[in-house]
């Protein structure tokens, strides 16, 4: 075991002796931080069944400013506090069942990782307490890891699982208050990388998205409606809590019908950001919310259908999921 990144990257952590004990994969735990990795400077992290200590190492590692260790066996809690020799920071190791951990928690915290044995009910318990006391910070995440036979459980009202991971047996759960339903609306003639930044910052605010296919009847495209709705299907088959699907009439009618009230469209430039304003006004004259996204990654649809065009490589301008989808279909049309 060691630590990935910040202060400590490359510190080698004691692996517990016990067998009961289980540390959170590398990968997995790679995987984790690369999710929360823009939010953890600062942050106030619990690790709840700690083991060896190494998730809260790690945020502690990457700058969180409060770090609270937590584990109910004594060899843990004593290989947890051989780990943190020589690591600073603002940090508490407790020798506590999770229950008295949490019931005497205050405050707000960012992140909340639970890893507890993989055959326990502990998850709807810990949500239980979390949600009473008011323990998760408004943009927080319950981090839960658990094994694929426990995919289905029940959270409390108010309560959603934001994002899902899987790597073989083990998935990965991000669970958050929620925060309601937004849409992302485009063409996609194909889907782009970019326009998975408009997808992810869309989920920073609401916990279901839909990825609307706009159809123009005086538009020309490239792919046909029923191959662009595969191309958006196979994009987003990773997120939890999206979906596809088209509208054939303006976007704000789709929004008044569903029960959305904002939508989220991005932009790369000056000019980009020009047309995306007026489609701003256009849309909150009809009611309907739009939220610009700044910055999304310097590709579009029309590259795309260019470097196609003259058999360039296109693998790095769209969604790994759909490239081998677009790559067939544009193919088949020659």
């Amino acid at each position: 075991m060691r630590v990935i990144s910040g202060k400590y990257r490359g510190r080698r952590l004691n692996s517990p002796l016990n067998d009961n004990v289980r540390p959170t994969a590398d990968k997995v735990k790679e995987s984790i931080f690369n999710v929360i990795q823009f939010d953890v400077e600062d942050s106030s992290f619990i690790d709840l069944f700690a083991g060896s200590g190494g998730m809260g190492i790690e945020a502690l590692s990457r700058g969180a400013k409060e770090v609270l260790f937590a584990d109910n066996d004594r060899e843990s809690v004593r290989l947890i506090n051989s780990n943190l020799k020589g690591i600073e920071g603002n940090f508490k190791v407790l020798n506590r069942d999770y229950r008295d951990v949490l019931y005497s928690a205050s405050g707000k915290w960012d992140f909340i990782f639970a890893d507890p044995p993989y055959k326990t009910d502990y998850i709807e318990d810990i949500c239980r307490i979390v949600k009473e006391k008011d323990l998760l910070a408004k943009e927080g995440y319950i981090i839960y890891e658990h094994s694929e036979d426990k995919e289905s459980y029940s959270l409390p009202d108010g309560m959603c699982i934001a994002k899902r991971k899987q790597f073989g047996i083990v998935i990965v759960d991000y669970i958050a208050y929620s925060r309601g339903r937004t849409a992302i609306a485009g063409s996609y003639d194909p889907i782009t990388k970019g326009h998975l930044d408009i997808l992810d910052a869309a989920l920073k605010d609401y916990d279901e998205v839909t990825v609307l296919l706009a159809v123009n009847e005086d538009k020309k495209y490239l792919f046909s409606l029923d191959e662009r709705k595969e191309f958006c299907i196979l994009a987003v088959k990773d997120y939890l809590n999206v979906k596809v699907d088209v509208c054939d009439g303006y976007v704000y009618e789709y929004c008044k019908n569903h029960k959305i009230d904002t939508v989220y469209r991005g932009y790369r430039d000056e000019k980009d950001l020009a047309y995306e304003k007026d489609m701003q006004k256009f849309n909150e004259d009809h009611g309907l919310k739009t939220v610009l996204v700044e910055g999304v990654r310097e590709v579009s649809s029309s590259l795309i259908r260019e470097n196609l065009a003259n058999g360039n490589d296109i693998k790095k301008y769209l969604p790994q999921n759909c490239v081998k989808a677009v790559i067939k279909a544009y193919k088949e049309k020659l």
